[in-house]
């Protein structure tokens, strides 16, 4: 899952309201996650807050259980607060907001 040479693309919501540098900060997540091995599930999760003028980031998966958490400072854009989906069909890889699926 979630091979970095796979297709990637992002509901027309996502284009429009998200910063493309949040949108690339967590396709990045997902390739660090890969470049170390881990086995991914093909939804990871991402709920984003802010904390202290920075982007909060819990970044989940169900199987297998996975949990990790990051605060970034952010330079083109303000932190936001949404739920972000990434899910991987085998054929592509989608970004999109809940209510988008």
């Amino acid at each position: 899952m979630f091979e970095k040479t796979a297709e990637r693309y992002m509901t027309r919501a996502i284009a429009e309201e998200l910063h493309p540098e949040i949108a690339m900060t967590l396709w990045k997540l997902i390739d660090d996650q890969k470049a170390k091995g881990t086995d991914l599930d093909y939804l990871q999760v991402f709920e984003l807050s802010v904390k202290d003028g920075q982007q909060a980031i819990i970044h989940r998966q169900e199987e297998p259980f996975g949990r990790q958490e990051r605060l970034l400072p952010l330079k083109w854009t303000k932190p936001i607060e949404r739920t972000i989906w990434c899910i991987d069909n085998r054929e592509g890889q989608m970004m999109l907001f809940p209510e988008d699926y």
